[in-house]
């Protein structure tokens, strides 16, 4: 019997392997947690294409919103299946609040705020990003189906951010 410890020199040879392995096997299972997780989101952010650019940032925050296109908010034909969408968030809306694209056209929507953080997702679409004041945010999307599309402010903008919707109609292909 070993002295110190009350066991057989034979079980403290064991404990002290055990402990090895589960150290082992412990250390093991975290790296792979620790890559599996890093590996998932770069999978989603370059694999989805959730990465969104900005040509440039403006030192004045309301730069942007003053240029032609953002005024009122315009949807511009850029090619026999293009459009762009120029969006502005204020406190509380989104403008234009209504939006007509045809479908299977490709749309790029410039996004911006004059305030402050808005999200501007479009429901049901992985289109998601952060309009930010004087920095316009571009991403691309191809509606495949007809029908209305939300967009919502999935950032929390203050007393009616909850109302701050707007709206894309998806018009059948072809359609005037």
């Amino acid at each position: 019997m070993n002295d110190n410890t009350g066991m057989s020199p034979l079980e403290s040879a064991f404990h002290a392997s055990a402990e090895r392995h589960e150290r082992f096997w412990i250390f093991g299972v975290l790296v792979m947690l620790v890559l599996l997780t890093i590996g998932t989101m770069f999978y989603v952010v370059h694999d989805y294409g959730l990465v969104t650019g900005t040509h440039s940032y403006a030192t004045d925050p309301q730069a942007p919103a003053r240029e032609a296109a953002f005024q009122d908010g315009k949807v511009v034909r850029t090619g026999p299946n293009a459009y762009a969408v120029y969006m502005v968030g204020r406190a509380w809306h989104w403008s234009p609040d209504v939006i007509h694209v045809p479908e299977g056209a490709e749309i790029t929507f410039y996004v911006t705020s004059t305030d402050v953080l808005h999200g501007f997702e479009i429901q049901g679409t992985p289109v998601n990003l952060t309009a930010v004041p004087g920095v316009v945010g571009t991403v691309k999307y191809t509606f495949h189906h007809t029908g209305l599309f939300r967009i919502i402010c999935n950032e929390y903008c203050g007393m009616f951010h909850h109302a701050m919707v707007a709206r894309i109609i998806v018009d059948p292909a072809g359609t005037p």
